[in-house]
């Protein structure tokens, strides 16, 4: 069984539970009949940590640092998606420049790294049942050094005070949420997750309600050293000795060193941009592979009405085009050479795009050879989905600088396995598979193979989008797994060609094509939509889509904000 969560409650969901250092959380500000939009605002995954990155912009803080406290809140109440012992992309830009940077704290190889998390470093083949919820899944943690990185470049209050939101919940307790609530209550959960369910488990081993008190003092003491220490507060004190020995036990240990804990280091670099409608979309580039498909998508599709269902089909197939695409040739760029700029060059777009028929779907797409592509290049295509238990927030602060953020442990409950309150990741199972022996004529690789400080691929794709002058004008990110390219592309689409309001654009019915074999539909989707789809000979799966996307959007000097009604999230702003 792999936890998925269900449909969670309708936006903003008040959980009966305030902010003790905080302001109560304030109601979202209405749509666009807002006489005077906030200046400054922040959406995230749960009403809780909206408060507190509000508080750190009522502070004057800046956009980190109200995305760092509103994270260390996540950690707290939304346990089962994001983390301190997880991994974090951000997407940032400053309004007087059109440089648009990202930092990449996503999880990493241990250096003593095999091919694959289901081999050993002898060669022998392990059950990779097995091995994804185990210690041998867990990569080494970024959230935390590249939260710190990004604080000491445009942080503005002080890295202490950024916690104290976090401590004060969990010492005094907090409520429980509708999503946990849902996830812990499918059959079986509990089991499956041991211990880790404790602290959410009333007396009777039933699940807590929802709005029901819960504490966390092993995460307080966390928070407290980090808060003093910095980063490096997380492994201080004992900490190291916790993490080693949580990622000691069990049948397949973890190959993670100290060295490789003390040794994380961020990346910090420009994102990839490409244009679409009247803004220039800028993501974070692989192993983040979510901002590639993203931008393929929407260039191969072309603006559209997905309610229709011959764009609908259009927008399926340049899905599993991109798809393709990013089986054969994505992976981290540190270690392989991964044609970014030919797979977005428009010409190629075009000409991919020119290979969806109008009326019928494509048996299995294949790969393009997009410009720059070595002759001899002999990749194999990931067989391989990444998935992701995910939290996505955006801010944008007094300056005017604007930050979208991804954060993960991957699956729902990462590895299940924790320590010191938190969650581990078990990201190293979005690495492929053991490699093939074989391809037609030529040895086989694969592109997203593990190799020692390498970092797996991932489906999220923080996004900013701007004006020709630089100036931020929407701020998105998703949540939700291996949908979020599609789910954010179609987000995009409504919001900024169709001019829905985000409230409306958020609740509209998921589709997604990342598995090469079926698309997938939302329930609720009109049947005769599917129908339709069917007709063109697409495999239509129905099923729940389980998203947390998040977005903002400048209407003349202020912004409006919502959060997917499938989840707890919330919208606050202030001026």
């Amino acid at each position: 069984m792999r936890l998925r969560a269900v449909h969670a409650c309708a936006l903003g969901v008040v959980l009966g539970v305030v902010l003790a250092s905080c302001a109560p959380v304030p109601a979202p500000v209405a749509a666009e009949a807002a006489a005077s939009l906030p200046r400054q605002a922040i959406v995230t995954a749960d009403p809780r940590a909206t408060a507190a990155g509000l508080e750190m912009l009522r502070r004057g803080g800046s956009a980190i640092d109200a995305a760092i406290a509103a994270q260390a809140v996540l950690g707290l109440v939304e346990p089962q998606a994001s983390g301190f012992l997880g991994g974090t992309v951000l997407v940032t830009a400053a309004p007087d420049s059109k440089d648009v940077t990202v930092y990449d704290g996503m999880p990493t190889a241990p250096s003593e790294a095999p091919p694959s998390v289901a081999v050993t470093r002898g060669g022998k083949l392990l059950d990779p049942r097995e091995v994804a919820f185990s210690a041998r899944a867990v990569g080494v943690p970024g959230t935390l050094p590249v939260l710190q990185a990004a604080h000491n470049a445009f942080g503005r209050l002080p890295w202490a005070d950024l916690f104290t939101p976090a401590i004060t919940l969990a010492d005094q307790g907090t409520g429980m949420s509708r999503s946990l609530h849902d996830l812990l209550s499918q059959p079986g959960a509990p089991a499956l997750l041991g211990t880790l369910a404790e602290r959410y488990l009333a007396q009777d081993g039933t699940v807590l309600a929802v709005g029901q008190s819960y504490r966390n003092p092993d995460y307080v003491a966390v928070l407290r050293r980090v808060a003093r220490l910095g980063a490096a507060g997380l492994y201080a004190e004992g900490g190291l000795d916790s993490v080693l020995q949580a990622l000691g036990q069990g049948a397949h240990r973890s190959l993670i060193t100290p060295a490789d804990l003390r040794d994380y280091q961020p990346r910090v670099g420009p994102a990839i941009c490409a244009p679409f409608v009247d803004l220039r979309l800028c993501t974070a580039p692989p192993p983040a592979l979510g901002g590639v498909v993203m931008l393929q998508i929407l260039a191969m599709a072309g603006p559209g009405d997905l309610a229709e269902a011959g764009y609908l089909h259009r927008f399926l197939e340049a899905s599993r085009l991109a798809e393709a695409d990013r089986r054969r040739y994505l992976a981290d760029p540190g270690f392989v050479d991964v044609p970014v700029a030919g797979l977005l060059d428009p010409g190629y777009l075009r000409r991919r795009a020119a290979d969806i028929p109008a009326d019928r779907s494509l048996s299995r797409p294949q790969p393009g050879a997009p410009p720059g592509l070595p002759e001899d290049d002999a990749r194999a295509d990931d067989p391989g989905a990444p998935q992701a238990g995910t939290s996505a927030l955006a801010v944008v602060d007094a300056s005017g600088r604007a930050l979208a953020m991804t954060s993960t442990i991957n699956l729902h409950f990462g590895a299940r396995i924790g320590a010191m309150g938190m969650v581990f990741n078990n990201a190293l199972i979005n690495f492929a598979p053991p490699p093939p022996t074989t391809l037609p004529g030529t040895p086989g690789h694969y592109a997203n193979e593990m190799e020692a400080g390498k970092r797996p691929l991932s489906p999220v794709a923080p996004t900013l989008g701007l004006a020709a002058d630089g100036t931020p004008m929407l701020v998105a990110s998703g949540a939700g797994g291996a949908q979020i390219p599609d789910t954010l592309a179609a987000l995009i689409m409504d919001v900024q060609d169709r001019h829905m309001s985000l409230e409306t654009a958020l609740a509209a019915p998921h589709a997604h094509a990342a598995d090469p074999d079926h698309v997938a539909l939302e329930t609720g989707t009109s049947p005769a939509l599917r129908d339709a789809l069917m007709a063109m000979g697409h495999r239509v799966e129905i099923e729940p889509i389980d998203t947390g996307n998040v977005v903002l959007r400048r209407d003349g000097a202020g912004w409006l904000g919502a959060a997917d009604p499938r989840r707890d999230g919330s919208f606050a702003g202030l001026n």
